[in-house]
């Protein structure tokens, strides 16, 4: 230990005397340890972290797959008849879904997350009450009979400061008071990590918290929940399989609509489970991709460091050869080398990770357009503090080791003799070298993975939804079913556009149930059209739908094509219309007039009126398919999102929509209050944020291999002085020598460069389905980026070399 700290305080003397070279390195060893502390603290917190649930290997997560949903949530329906069908095998079975609720403070609304739980969701998950309790089997009776709510641990500090006698106190949800009852740990933040709600409601109360037309709790047609049991005790997973494939059995034979042939319950094991079944794939395979891209950047650092290292070490050789010389081992000299290493790989570490914590608190309070809350807890925790230590101790170790040995190896009697300490065999600059090739090809690798992501980014931004390209503001507010039934609800909704339309810069006005590409709710019809037999095991066709006023199309701005849009005669009682989008007529009319023509739904019979404009409707990068706009006079609306059509700026009308509708209903529960590009910005977000995450890795990346050639190229160039100054003595004049200084470094760039193709030519296959409108062999992508590298390489060469030109010979021959 005391030899350690005498080598520690000897290498530290000696960073001092050259801090240039200390900074760089340490700079260099800080960008790369930082930006894999930065994900790798994500990925703990998201994927690593497990729950504290006891047993959770007899836990299973329970959910349904299809041909088109490898995963698939279970309606409310289809929870109950599978737990009366299991008593024997299932101790537990908890149910849970996520919904927004809209609290009431005096005139001030604000939108909640909350889940929705039965009363053995939080006994099976073993969470125990921080404040009061937590629901139970007693709040879980009967339909809108428990109107009692949990607040999370963060909501109550947030909320109500942490105060003990919050329990007993009430909050005003969706138009009604709620008895708060306890307060939930900080511990535990939901069934989503990530999702946390502010309360927890019990499920019997969905209907009052989210009214909708049907009943929740009896619709089977309404798959939105989360279901996890716990095995009785003695009983095996095996035993619950067979006993859950005779239940689906039982399923298909009585409800076929529902569970066709190809539909199968899926269970897994909460041991195997990091954040939810349906979502595990998703964020495993983005955790693997990025932690690969910043262990790229951490080898281009690693590899700079390595490459200072052989360079220190080669100046060195005399020093190391005298000391040698006056008895010091080989093991003893490797150890002091190893030591300035480990320093900076310690210094470069601790820099690291306070970089990573800056870059984590900036992700943290930065405002995304996200549809729900995400509240991530990144802590730094033992296990990223381990993995900083590790990847610096590393970094110092396999990059350090290979320069020490290497300076120890010169013969004593040779080194000592030699005028030319920036002489010896070509081996040194070999390796150089091969560091900085392969820098510039992880660089050019990392360069095109951000092209793509940015064409692809560029291309979806440029893909037309079909609506919303005018000025155009969106309300989504709630009608509560007690207050506004039937036609109560109607006589509102036409209030409402009036009031909307008579607005400061409104041009128009409409409003719909369902609004076009909402990743929080899905609507569909099962419809059948006259001539067309359904697909196999299907009594018919499921097709997108929304029921909209007249309105809704202008403001949308998504035209009629064909035939007229909806009426003052479209009415209850009228025969039932619909506007259809070329995509339907195209699927269910093909080479025919649809306008006149018929369908059925579960309602009756349905006229075609119109045919508008294709929209997306599930997501951007989907092909046109069919989708339904009923008349909404025809189909009850109970949570409406009006569509203001603008001239100017769409913000500036929204403080004046929300007054309007608080004229019309001071209780009225808004959720929602944004523009259309806000919102559109929601459904570009992951392409978005991977070609940022993408391209500040590459940009970090070329920036470190810049460095790599900068300094193999000044170190070649200052072990050439004397030479470039005989050249120049003799008549070479600046240009040629600058030339001939720069073509070892622009030919490491150029050979490392035609590497980098090759791999990203490789690699670009794995990211094909992660792209949207461009191929992953895209030329312009690939051409451009390889240029830009070439050129910021070739800049990174002539600079020092430059320097040297310019010399004066007389001088340098001279201090030689």
């Amino acid at each position: 230990m005391g030899r350690l700290v005498r080598d520690i305080r000897f290498a530290l003397r000696r960073l001092g005397k050259n801090p240039g070279f200390a900074l760089i390195a340490v700079v260099s060893l800080a960008l790369g340890i930082g930006a894999n502390t930065a994900i790798f603290t994500v990925v703990n917190a998201v994927l690593l972290r497990r729950s504290p649930m006891p047993e959770p290997a007899r836990v299973l997560d329970i959910s349904t797959r299809t041909p088109d949903y490898p995963l698939a949530p279970l309606s409310y329906v289809e929870y109950r008849e599978l737990r009366d069908a299991t008593p024997a095998v299932f101790e537990q079975i908890s149910w849970s879904t996520y919904g927004l609720v809209v609290r009431e403070l005096g005139n001030r609304t604000t939108t909640l997350t909350a889940e929705l739980v039965n009363g053995d969701y939080f006994p099976l998950l073993g969470v125990r009450a921080w404040v009061g309790r937590l629901l139970g089997r007693d709040d879980d009776v009967a339909p809108g009979a428990s109107p009692v709510v949990v607040l999370s641990f963060d909501y109550w500090q947030e909320a109500f400061g942490g105060s003990p006698g919050v329990v007993g106190a009430q909050l005003r949800l969706a138009g009604r008071p709620y008895t708060i009852v306890g307060v939930a740990p900080a511990s535990y933040t939901g069934s989503i990590r990530g999702l946390a709600p502010a309360v927890y409601l019990p499920m019997q109360m969905v209907n009052q918290v989210e009214p909708a037309a049907t009943d929740q709790l009896r619709d089977r047609t309404n798959h939105n929940g989360f279901v996890k049991a716990r095995l009785a005790p003695g009983v095996s997973q095996a035993r619950a399989r067979v006993a859950t494939a005779s239940f689906q059995q039982l399923e298909q034979r009585e409800h076929p609509e529902e569970w066709g042939a190809s539909r199968s319950l899926r269970m897994v094991p909460m041991s195997q489970v990091a954040v939810n079944p349906l979502l595990d794939g998703i964020l495993q395979t983005a955790a693997v991709l990025i932690m690969g891209l910043v262990g790229l950047v951490l080898l281009i650092a690693c590899a700079n460091l390595a490459s200072f290292l052989l360079a220190q070490a080669r100046d060195r050789q005399r020093e190391i050869a005298i000391r040698v010389a006056l008895g010091a081992g080989r093991g003893d000299v490797v150890r002091q080398l190893l030591s300035e290493t480990l320093v900076l790989a310690g210094l470069g570490g601790a820099a690291g990770v306070a970089l990573a914590r800056g870059l984590l608190d900036v992700l943290v309070h930065t405002d995304l357009p996200l549809p729900l809350p995400i509240r991530l807890d990144l802590p730094m925790d033992a296990r990223v503090l381990l993995f900083g230590g590790l990847v610096s101790a590393l970094a110092a170790l396999l990059f350090g080791l290979a320069p020490a040995l290497q300076a120890t190896r010169t013969g004593v009697a040779d080194a000592i003799k030699s005028e030319n300490v920036g002489g010896g065999p070509g081996g040194w600059r070999s390796v150089r070298d091969a560091l900085v090739v392969g820098q510039v090809a992880i660089s050019l690798v990392l360069f095109i993975a951000a092209g793509l992501f940015l064409r692809s980014l560029l291309a979806l931004r440029s893909t037309n939804p079909g609506w919303g390209d005018r000025p155009a503001a969106l309300v989504d507010i709630l009608l509560p079913g007690d207050r506004y039934p039937g036609p109560k609800a109607g006589a509102f909704l036409d209030r409402a556009v009036a009031e909307l339309a008579a607005l400061p810069g409104v041009e128009r006005v409409g409003y719909t149930s369902l609004l076009p590409l909402d990743p929080t709710n899905k609507s569909a019809k099962t419809i059948n059209v006259p001539g067309l037999e359904p697909p196999r095991g299907e009594t018919g066709f499921s097709v997108a739908a929304a029921a909209v006023d007249a309105g809704f199309l202008a403001a949308a701005g998504i035209p009629i094509v064909r035939g007229r849009n909806f009426g003052p005669g479209d009415v209850r009682g009228a025969p039932r219309v619909a506007v259809i989008t070329e995509a339907t007529a195209r699927r269910f009319w093909p080479g025919r007039n649809p306008i006149g023509e018929v369908f059925r739904t579960d309602s009756g019979e349905v006229h075609v009126i119109g045919i508008a404009r294709d929209i997306k409707v599930g997501s951007l990068g989907e092909p046109p398919r069919p989708y339904l706009m009923l008349a909404a006079a025809q189909n009850p609306i109970d949570m409406p999102v009006f569509v203001l059509g603008t001239r100017g700026d769409p913000q500036l009308v929204v403080p004046g929509a929300l007054a309007a509708l608080r004229r019309l209903d001071p209780d009225l529960p808004v959720f929602r209050a944004l523009t259309v590009d806000r919102y559109l910005a929601m459904l570009r977000l992951p392409a978005r944020l991977a070609a940022l995450v993408v391209g500040a890795f590459a940009a970090l990346a070329l920036v470190l291999a810049v460095i790599g050639v900068w300094g193999v190229v000044r170190y070649a160039v200052a072990r050439r002085a004397r030479e470039v100054a005989i050249r120049m003595a003799l008549g070479a004049d600046a240009r040629s020598v600058v030339r001939l200084l720069m073509r070892h470094g622009t030919s490491l760039v150029a050979t490392g460069a035609a590497l980098g193709l090759l791999l990203g030519l490789a690699g670009a296959r794995l990211m094909r389905s992660l792209l949207f409108g461009i191929s992953p062999f895209d030329p312009l992508t690939f051409a451009g980026v390889t240029l830009l590298l070439l050129a910021v390489g070739a800049l990174a060469a002539f600079l020092p070399a430059r320097r040297v030109g310019a010399l004066d010979p007389a001088s340098v021959l001279r201090s030689e």
